[in-house]
């Protein structure tokens, strides 16, 4: 065999991983499909495994369109959402609820249909068309180049300005990170509960709906925990608040973190929220938190306590793992400007703000605590 003829052959064999990349974009659209039918929903209320013609019918869905259901499904029984009985001429055959189902259940407090439905939004969706254009757009011109290809595809508005003016949008992004939280803060409190002892006072900032801070609140009644956000995001979760009372323990102060106005506290709590920053502002806020710390009553025996990603952390170390963490950095860049860490470029960040030392704690999934201290 020529090096030609073995060159080719490798190629073709390469082919297909490089349609599965291409084509990956169909299984996010698949299940935005599955939530907006709910699928599993339906599945769920039969009680047992439901045939095609029965999950048609339940989907209100034309029966002449079976066949085409019926494709569907075949991949979401081969992504694992959902299982097939076969049937063996005993007992009833069909879908049904496979553990993944519980993400996709509108009442299971573990769903993800926000966050399904949230990553599928043209307003997630577009900034991917303008990342060539926006690598190649000018820096040394009179008018400033986008910062992100998001604010490229929304003319120059960053995500929070986009919340702001599509109410709807930004609930829909609020639920999405609140439904995370609630399964992320179960775990905190539960596997890191060392954490929290001696702590009098807790600020959760941009904590949005309040999901976590409400989960350690009831944990810990001894804490004081403090939600605090923008105004705007303050005055949603209040009125939420009002539907489902909060804990006595726990309250909503608005601001902003760029403002230097952090609530002093014992310790500041940081989900999801550094990740969006550039290096700069994370840095910025970090010396704010320093500040917030030695106003307290600890005097600045506080710590600041992050939430979120560190890659090449053990946490994220196999090669499905890292690839999600990766992807992950990416909306990170082309969405809110910025990005998942190395644990260097943590400690970097942790050293320039004026702090001293940090402890990394796997608590679940790809995410860990760090623990940063004065």
């Amino acid at each position: 065999m020529d090096a030609t003829t073995a060159m080719m052959e490798e190629l073709l064999e390469a082919q297909p991983r490089l349609w599965d990349h291409c084509l990956s974009y169909i299984i996010g659209m698949t299940l935005q499909c599955a939530v907006e039918m709910e699928i599993a929903d339906a599945i769920q209320g039969h009680g047992e495994p439901l045939s095609l013609e029965g999950l048609a019918t339940a989907l209100d869905i034309s029966l002449a369109k079976a066949p085409f259901l019926s494709r569907l499904m075949r991949m979401l029984v081969h992504l694992g959402y959902f299982f097939f009985v076969q049937e063996d001429g005993e007992g009833p055959h069909g879908y049904s609820l496979a553990p993944l189902s519980r993400l996709l259940l509108k009442d299971s407090p573990f769903n993800a249909r926000s966050f399904v439905t949230c990553m599928s939004h043209p307003n997630m969706v577009d900034p991917w068309r303008h990342m060539t254009t926006w690598f190649r757009s000018d820096d040394g011109g009179d008018k400033p180049p986008p910062s992100s290809p998001f604010a490229l595809a929304h003319s120059g508005k960053k995500l929070y300005d986009v919340c702001s003016a599509d109410p709807a949008y930004g609930e829909l992004l609020a639920k999405a990170l609140a439904g995370d939280s609630w399964m992320f803060s179960r775990a905190l409190v539960g596997k890191c509960k060392d954490t929290f002892q001696g702590l009098g006072s807790l600020v959760d900032v941009g904590g949005s709906t309040g999901t976590t801070a409400k989960a350690i609140a009831e944990a810990f009644p001894g804490i004081h925990c403090t939600v605090f956000d923008l105004p705007h995001v303050v005055a949603a979760a209040e009125e939420e608040g009002r539907r489902s009372k909060h804990p006595s323990n726990l309250d909503f102060v608005a601001g902003d973190m760029l403002a230097d106005n952090i609530p002093p506290a014992d310790a500041l709590l940081f989900k999801w929220v550094l990740c969006d920053w550039p290096d700069g502002l994370v840095v910025q806020v970090l010396k704010q938190c320093k500040s917030a710390l030695m106003k307290s009553k600890n005097g600045g025996g506080g710590k600041v306590m992050i939430a979120d990603h560190v890659l090449g952390h053990e946490s994220c170390s196999d090669r499905t793992s890292m690839g999600t963490s990766l992807l992950f950095d990416l909306i990170a860049m082309a969405v809110a400007e910025g990005s998942l860490r190395t644990e260097k470029q943590w400690a970097k960040l942790f050293s320039d703000a004026g702090f001293t030392n940090y402890t990394i704690t796997p608590v679940c999934g790809l995410r860990v605590l760090i623990q940063v201290y004065p």
